[in-house]
């Protein structure tokens, strides 16, 4: 399905001819019928002769009345230029042409209306006028068609002309991101909210969940209708009716953006190529305030000039807009700007970058950068895409690569705007060629693949450095200092233990049936293995001595970490050499063992042990035994029943 939208001065025939191709008459509001001027975006839709059904959006050609038409070109494939043969080109002629060579529309019909009310001589001097007009425009090539929609009079041979054009449009792109840019917004009784648009990118489904931009509004698409027939899916490039759940109708404007959860963000500054309009009367100037329009947006905005103080009419220039309230745009998305007083088109461009930095002027890395956005190649585009998040985060004295992501094939179609078949071949083919890096299901540079694979390397070197006596660095923490996502981190640390670069420790328990693990979720470089300096050497063995001095008395933690230090006793305890229960009790791990062994002896023999007892069994205090008997009760060795325990029998 094609969209066609109407062009022209005011009174010139535009509604009036719509509603003779098609039977509809475009003008809705009672203002409209009574001035017999449109004032607001008018629908139509027709099946053309060779089978083709289309949408037309009608546009009011009043100069008051501009932003109004902004907002129904943002989308069409082409343009019906309505021009009448009794007054030839006026001034909203020349403006609405312009916003659609700005806009690049490229494919067009001129219909030259109202011919019954000339002659022919005065007909061929106007259609000569309107083909030197149109000459540096994109609709230099654009049939002129004369046509009366009171006599009837060339509608046949517009409707051919419309077909012919159209059998070369090529169907509209689905990149699986749709976007519905709404242009009206309106309710019904029993149906609740419902808004229109043409839909770009994608396709919309009933019953699928959708957000309103930039608002943010969570929603549900209850229905769909095109050409007010009820459809349970939508094509690219076809004008729609979403009826919205549970969104009230004061919720929404012109200007919203319908689309999927999560696949477009709003902006508050992007970077683009701007072309002045060589007849605006004044250059533009190094941040003036204009008025930006963007799809069915209209948004204002001050104008950064890259490269220079001023761009002169009819030359273009990079510039970097900083809008006043959040945008909807994507990358090769057209605008249009305007003065808003007096209120005049000046210039209009594309959309180069939705997510740049805050740019210094006249930096020609940052232009020549742009240059390579703008004309760059599939290759440039992905590469230039998977290079989005390469910022530093700064940490104390030390700066560590923050965002080093890899993006999914999806996320890369929607990044580069490309279609997802070139995507993925384009990878494939940057893939052989060493330039990119695929990591599970997600896609890197090189360069940030090996930045992001050192860096998950040193942090580990690191923590062996500083903390010589530990097993390993925590995976979780390894992922949060990484700034990873859980599935991301699983992927990267795949790959680098099956290169051999890191490795796992498994957790194992401290003893069997124990819920208490050791060494568990932790992360190392192959070959690692805790060392104790040789002062280090002397504390472990002065604090052995103590242990084996008065085995099942011994130092509890507070008094080992006082002896050796809390690094020297993790590590024992992380080794083994040492078993800690309760809040700080702690034993030699063959004294541990030997305890356990002398009080199941003495269960067997006597059925039953109180604390008491067992404390005469081990020679040892209430405050060793009692962590003792609740660990062998944690363990399902024993069974407490009051102050005596009895065997688990298994």
């Amino acid at each position: 399905m094609s969209c066609i939208g109407t062009a022209g001065h005011v009174d010139h025939g535009k509604s009036t001819l719509v509603k003779a191709l098609t039977g509809i008459d475009p003008d809705r509001l009672t203002e409209e019928k009574e001035r017999g001027m449109t004032i607001d975006l008018g629908f139509a839709w027709l099946t053309l002769p060779g089978g083709r059904e289309v949408s037309l959006v009608d546009v009011p050609g009043h100069e008051s009345f501009i932003k109004n038409m902004l907002a129904g070109v943002g989308g069409i494939d082409a343009a019906l230029l309505v021009i009448a043969a009794d007054e030839g080109i006026m001034p909203q002629t020349r403006e609405h042409l312009a916003i659609l060579d700005l806009l690049r529309v490229s494919r067009g019909v001129v219909a030259l209306t109202k011919v019954d009310l000339v002659d022919e001589e005065w007909l061929n001097l106007v259609r000569e006028e309107v083909a030197k007009y149109l000459k540096p425009t994109t609709l230099a090539e654009a049939p002129i068609v004369p046509v009366s929609a009171y006599t009837g009079q060339g509608l046949l041979e517009l409707l051919s002309a419309l077909d012919d054009l159209l059998q070369h449009v090529s169907a509209q792109k689905n990149i699986a991101r749709p976007r519905l840019p709404v242009d009206r917004v309106f309710s019904l009784a029993g149906f609740g909210t419902i808004v229109t648009g043409t839909l770009l990118d994608g396709v919309l489904k009933v019953g699928l969940d959708v957000e309103v931009l930039p608002q943010g509004l969570k929603t549900r698409i209850r229905g769909i209708q095109t050409h007010k027939q009820q459809v349970a899916s939508s094509q690219p490039g076809s004008r729609v009716a979403l009826n919205l759940a549970n969104v009230a109708r004061s919720d929404l404007v012109r200007g919203n953006v319908v689309a999927l959860p999560g696949q477009l963000h709003t902006t508050m500054l992007l970077d683009a190529r701007l072309q002045v309009l060589a007849e605006a009367t004044n250059p533009l100037t190094h941040n003036t305030f204009v008025d930006f329009y963007s799809g069915s947006q209209e948004i204002s905005a001050q104008v950064r000039l890259l490269e220079s103080d001023e761009v002169q009419p009819g030359q273009s220039a990079w510039v970097q807009l900083r809008l006043q309230k959040p945008a909807v745009v994507t990358r090769r998305d057209r605008f249009i700007i305007r003065i808003p007083s007096p209120s005049l088109t000046i210039g209009g461009g594309e959309v180069v970058d939705i997510s740049p930095r805050y740019h210094r002027r006249r930096q020609k890395p940052i232009i020549e950068s742009l240059e390579r956005l703008m004309h760059g190649t599939p290759e440039e585009f992905i590469l230039a895409a998977l290079d989005r998040r390469q910022v530093v985060k700064w940490t104390g004295s030390a700066k560590t690569p923050h965002g080093l992501v890899g993006y999914t094939l999806e996320e890369v179609v929607k990044q580069s705007n490309l279609a997802h078949d070139v995507t993925q071949q384009t990878l494939e083919t940057l893939l052989s060629e060493g330039r990119v890096c695929k990591v599970g299901v997600f896609w890197f540079t090189q360069a940030a693949w090996d930045t992001l694979a050192d860096e998950a390397l040193r942090l580990v070197q690191d923590w062996h450095q500083l903390y010589p006596l530990r097993s390993g660095l925590s995976k979780e923490e390894w992922r949060t200092r990484l700034h990873l996502t859980p599935k991301l981190a699983a992927e990267v640390f795949s790959v680098l233990q099956a290169t051999g670069k890191l490795e796992q420790i498994e957790a194992a328990p401290i003893v069997p049936g124990s819920g208490q693990m050791r060494s568990g979720g932790l992360i190392r470089i192959p070959g690692f293995q805790a060392q104790f300096t040789a002062a280090q050497q002397q504390q472990v063995t002065r604090l052995l001595e103590l242990f084996q001095a008065s085995p099942y008395v011994p130092p509890v933690l507070s008094e080992a970490d006082a002896v050796a230090g809390s690094e020297v006793v993790n590590a024992l305890l992380e080794q083994g050499t040492l078993v800690k229960l309760g809040d700080g009790i702690l034993f030699l791990r063959v004294t541990y063992t030997e305890a356990l062994a002398r009080l199941v002896a003495f269960l067997q023999e006597n059925g039953k042990i109180t604390a008491a007892e067992a404390r005469d069994v081990l020679g040892t205090t209430r405050k060793y035994i009692v962590p003792l008997l609740e660990h062998m009760d944690m363990l399902h060795i024993t069974r407490r029943s009051g102050d005596e325990r009895t065997l688990v029998h298994h």
